[in-house]
């Protein structure tokens, strides 16, 4: 073998790249957040930092919205005696400790905006209650009331509910509309939150860790009559720029090492010839075979069997190769060619695999599981459109390396999650994604410029 190509070596750096980036994701991946960071150990951390010794035996919460979008907190405290003299005597001190938790406190979810002018405390008995007022609690979508109460934008962790009862109230008028998207988890019979019109409380086991709810939670609110239609359109109005972020940092990255690797494609395409394609369509329709057979038999046996809709690509092709070359002699006839062995893909991925979940925990579809698998089957019209002796040929590279880019841009858009921003193996799956879609489709593309080039010169083989 001879020396790295210049396009080669540059597929070096690239991937080290992206092995390191997964390093890095694993690593700051989140841990579970405090519902109420000025509750229950959240509270007595913050006091303890402003040199107040505190032990809080009771928390509570109340969070009701309001139409203009903001948020009033109510919070209870039932702390020890000693501590309750001490905010008794010196409301100053009961007041820097408020301000620190409602504003600095331990698992105030990213991005709460709370006015230190807002907080108010008060002390009756041993009840240490606080009061402020949070800005863009929740958000106006198609109108309906989406609170972003238990929602950190995506990140998930989940959230640890420190406070005995914990309870959100949407604006007047109005009723939740749709389910929480999470119980808590756990056994406790009271891990499951109760609602009440538009009040939703989740009440928290007397243990020392509490309990979790295990993902963001969107709270829905608006009339009684809302249907789920409109619900989801809020709720999918509201998730779009999380999704928009997950592109840009998840899939545009791939798709620009998908654009480089397809230089080489590109370079190896150019240099098929008539010659290159003998018995190429028959091996190309068996090792598809091959790898379908593989993928079932992983499948039996509890191993990964993604490579399953690879194989139908592949077998589609080399079948068409064979049977019916003059599809692979046009552009256009290559196009309809990938399309088939999409959907061919999708099928064989969803028969071999039939329970595949994705982040929200849905079945993939046929069509999800064709998308995934077009950068791969879109190989032979590439290698037309950039193979030599074909007319308009600027416009046709460009062409094909704008659509092929597409293609893998809009496959990737559909694997990352809506309202959730993943971490770690996806940059795996899109890192690699890129290089495997690059390579595969390599043999696809000679064998498309050896069929059409073959039937210039003469009648293909059967």
């Amino acid at each position: 073998m001879g020396a790295m190509s210049p396009v080669a070596r540059q597929w070096v750096p690239l991937i080290a790249l992206l092995l390191l980036s997964v390093v890095g994701t694993a690593i700051a991946s989140p841990q579970p957040e405090n519902v109420c960071g000025a509750c229950s150990d959240a509270f007595e951390d913050v006091a303890s930092e402003q040199g107040v010794p505190v032990n809080v035996t009771h928390s509570t919460a109340t969070v009701s919205l309001h139409e203009n979008g903001s948020a009033t907190w109510v919070v209870t405290n039932r702390v020890n005696g000693s501590a309750a003299d001490r905010f008794a005597e010196s409301p100053a001190v009961l007041h820097r400790v408020a301000r620190a938790a409602a504003t600095e406190g331990y698992g105030l979810p990213d991005g709460r905006k709370v006015s230190s002018d807002s907080v108010a405390a008060s002390v009756d008995g041993r009840t240490i209650t606080l009061r402020f007022r949070e800005r863009d609690a929740s958000e106006r979508r198609l109108g309906l009331a989406v609170a972003r109460t238990l929602h950190r934008d995506g990140v998930m962790g989940g959230w640890l509910l420190n406070a005995d009862r914990f309870t959100v109230v949407g604006p007047p008028g109005t009723v939740l509309v749709n389910e929480p998207n999470d119980g808590l988890d756990g056994d406790e019979p009271a891990a499951v939150p109760d609602v009440d019109g538009r009040r939703v409380t989740w009440t928290g086991p007397a243990t020392d860790w509490g309990s979790f709810i295990n993902h963001d939670v969107y709270l829905v609110y608006g009339p009684p009559e809302t249907t789920e239609q409109h619900v989801d359109a809020a709720v999918a109005l509201a998730t779009a720029p999380i999704w928009i972020e997950n592109v840009k940092l998840f899939v545009l990255p791939p798709t620009a090492v998908y654009g480089v690797l397809l230089l080489g494609v590109a370079a190896v395409a150019h240099r098929a010839g008539p010659g290159e394609r003998r018995r190429l369509g028959r091996g190309i329709a068996v090792l598809g075979l091959l790898g379908i057979v593989a993928a079932a038999i992983a499948q039996r046996q509890h191993q990964p069997a993604w490579f399953g809709g690879l194989g139908a690509v592949y077998l589609v092709t080399g079948v068409v190769a064979r049977r019916r070359p003059a599809l692979l002699s046009t552009i256009r006839g290559a196009v309809a060619v990938a399309a088939g062995a999409a959907v061919a893909a999708g099928l064989a991925s969803l028969a071999i695999e039939p329970i595949w979940y994705l982040n929200a925990g849905l079945p993939l579809s046929v069509v999800e599981q064709a998308a995934y698998h077009l950068p791969v089957a879109v190989g032979p019209a590439f290698g037309l459109a950039v193979a030599p002796g074909t007319t308009r040929r600027v416009r046709r590279i460009f062409g094909a390396f704008a659509g092929a880019l597409v293609v893998f841009l809009a496959a990737g858009a559909l694997l990352v999650p809506v309202a959730s921003r993943p971490f770690g193996i996806i940059v795996v799956v899109t890192g690699g994604g890129a290089l495997l879609s690059a390579l595969l489709a390599v043999p696809l593309a000679v064998l498309a410029v050896g069929v059409s080039q073959r039937g210039r010169e003469g009648p293909v083989e059967s």
